[in-house]
């Protein structure tokens, strides 16, 4: 009653689909799928007891379907799937069989942005039937025959025995359930009609009450109970083919949405008709014309021995430096870090790289003998640091220069400890020269 109830209604909804539709290509369809499936582990509870591990088996699928046509459809579906679910609890003369038939209503989405494949995903609802059979016995702790050998009541069909009783436990029958399934696939369209499509379902079934016998081997009296077979599942995976009726609409033909600089319409950029082309404006100093005067052509430099070259690294070497190294001194007030000398200093130091090329910079502080050699030494590292960071500041590559501190360790003027001496509060700097290119 409950299936017929389900179709009627899944039927109903399939015949209103087309009034849905909003795009090309929709149209009922009809698939076939065949394959393996299994169900998922179960528990019989009440007059049955113990758990169940399916085998797996051939199961198969029929779908009759509406297309919408904007990746959505809607299917009725009907599946088969029957597994040998072994011995319950793996006990001896013991064994449990389930078919489950499912009539469910689907609804699915169809990913149609990879060209002849079809990727979907889809979700169901309906009434699933559980066939069961299941048997579970007492039973000889060892072979029959076999001296001590006495039979074992089976925690499968529970009960009192009195003496010699031996019990049968028996269920057999349908139950029908609300279910609900998952699933996703893979489609490929074969042609405008016919597709290839692959699907794994997930199928919840829910619990399953069948009634069962209880039977006294000895007497031959019988009891009845039911039996609860709990999470009834299935996994399933099928192949086959999905078939639409009716001839594919032709898409509309498309409309040129781009446009052009003259107003015009087109496909894409590459239809647009060529600018016209600007002429340039700019006169270089080469009298060639450009559009900016960041075109022109590099001017050349006049070499200072009246080449000319493209730039001034490209000139000629030519020695105009007279001296290998220049040194100059900062001196300090008493127990300062800092000198108003230095930038001065520093300065007339660099001027000398207008025709000389500077290789490298040494700094070197010092102090007198006044005052702890600890103490000396940091305020030595003091002043070369002040020299470094002027020097640092007028734009000389912290590469170029080391710097140190020597304390009272090397004094200008010999004095004893504890003298302050002017000439020995000093930062030397000593500058390495090289030679540059020469330029008018």
């Amino acid at each position: 009653m409950k299936q017929k109830l389900l179709f009627a209604a899944a039927a109903a909804a399939l015949m209103a689909a087309p009034s849905l539709a909003t795009a090309q290509d929709s149209g009922w369809y009809l698939r076939g799928n065949a394959g393996y499936g299994v169900h998922t582990d179960t528990e019989f509870t009440d007059g049955l007891i113990g758990e169940n591990e399916s085998e797996g088996n051939v199961a198969y699928s029929l779908g009759l379907g509406y297309e919408f046509g904007s990746g959505w459809r809607m299917e009725l579906d009907g599946s088969s799937l029957w597994t040998d679910m072994g011995k319950i609890d793996s006990l001896p003369q013991s064994y449990s069989k389930l078919r489950t038939n499912s009539l469910m209503l689907n609804a699915i989405y169809d990913f149609d942005d990879f060209g002849r494949w079809e990727p979907y995903v889809g979700a169901g609802i309906g009434i699933v039937e559980s066939n069961l059979s299941a048997v579970a016995s007492d039973f000889p702790s060892g072979a029959v025959g076999t001296p001590g050998t006495v039979l074992v009541p089976s925690p499968a069909c529970p009960g009192l025995r009195n003496g010699s009783d031996s019990f049968v436990c028996s269920a057999k029958g349908d139950e029908s359930n609300l279910g609900w399934q998952i699933l996703a696939g893979l489609g490929y369209a074969i042609t405008d009609n016919l597709s290839w499509d692959t699907n794994y379902k997930y199928l919840d079934s829910g619990t399953a009450n069948i009634a069962g016998t209880r039977t006294n081997n000895r007497s031959g009296l019988s009891t009845q109970f039911t039996a609860d077979l709990e999470d009834v599942g299935s996994h399933t995976v099928m192949t086959g083919f999905r078939y639409r009726f009716g001839a594919s609409t032709p898409p509309p033909a498309p409309t040129p949405d781009v446009s052009c600089w003259d107003g015009s319409m087109v496909f894409n950029a590459n239809q647009c008709p060529p600018e016209p082309q600007p002429e340039p404006d700019v006169e270089c100093w080469d009298g060639s014309m450009v559009f900016s005067a960041a075109e022109c052509p590099a001017q050349p430099v006049v070499c200072s021995d009246g080449s000319t070259a493209p730039t001034i690294e490209q000139c000629p070497v030519v020695n105009v430096c007279e001296e290998e190294y220049r040194q100059e001194i900062i001196y300090y007030e008493f127990d300062k870090g800092q000198s108003a000398e230095t930038r001065n200093t520093i300065n007339r130091i660099l001027d000398v790289g207008q025709y000389c090329a500077v290789q490298n910079i040494r700094v070197v502080g010092h102090t007198d003998t006044s005052g702890s050699q600890a103490y000396n030494l940091g305020l030595s590292q003091r002043r070369a640091a002040d020299a470094r960071e002027e020097l640092g500041r007028q734009g000389v590559d912290a590469n170029m220069i080391t710097s140190e501190g020597k304390g009272e360790t090397e004094p200008f003027v010999e004095t004893g400890d504890g003298v302050r001496e002017q000439l020995n509060r000093r930062t030397e700097v000593l500058v390495t020269l090289g030679t540059i290119a020469g330029v008018n």
